[in-house]
């Protein structure tokens, strides 16, 4: 078996096929994601508007995960929009069910966080997570994240189980 190493890139809008299939896949191995839908959401061609404007945007960073050309992993962060809470940056990621475990999830975060720390504009980092997602929530906590609140029955399953989220935050100082 050969090693291949993974890289840790930006995302560009050269990544918008690939990432449509990633999230799509993403989305049918777990539960722990909560979308209105089981595909994702976005075209191809909307995407692509997406990682562009992503990149253009001092505040906002979508990061990949990939091995052998393949998205593995994805962390976004996005700064909120009204100015007031525009110091916020809302965080989503997934890695694909075949790689957890391996540390992906964690070098996404704290490479995150860096960018947040040396970018200057971001002063909080906040994600929910499902309180049931054990594994996520040592994660963030080892990352620096606290829980500071539930949000009871914040989603439930297909099964209509109903599940509660932990808000976690963190001070990017």
């Amino acid at each position: 078996m050969t090693e291949q190493e993974i890289i840790f890139e930006e995302a560009s809008a050269s990544d918008a096929t690939a990432l449509v299939a990633f999230m799509n896949q993403v989305l049918m191995e777990t539960d722990y994601l909560v979308s209105p839908e089981q595909s994702f959401q976005l075209t191809v061609a909307e995407t692509e508007v997406f990682l562009a404007k992503s990149q253009q945007e001092p505040d906002q960073l979508c990061l990949l995960a990939k091995l052998g050309g393949e998205i593995i992993g994805l962390i976004n962060v996005k700064a909120q929009v009204p100015y007031r809470i525009s110091h916020i940056g809302d965080i989503f990621m997934v890695v694909r069910k075949d790689y957890w475990g391996y540390g992906i999830g964690r070098i996404l975060l704290e490479e995150s966080i860096t960018w947040a720390c040396e970018m200057g504009l971001l002063k909080r980092l906040e994600l929910t997570v499902q309180v049931r997602n054990k594994r996520a929530v040592r994660l963030y906590q080892r990352c620096g994240f606290d829980i500071e609140g539930i949000q009871k029955r914040g989603a439930r399953t297909d099964e209509g189980e109903w599940l509660d989220l932990y808000y976690m935050g963190r001070l990017i100082d």
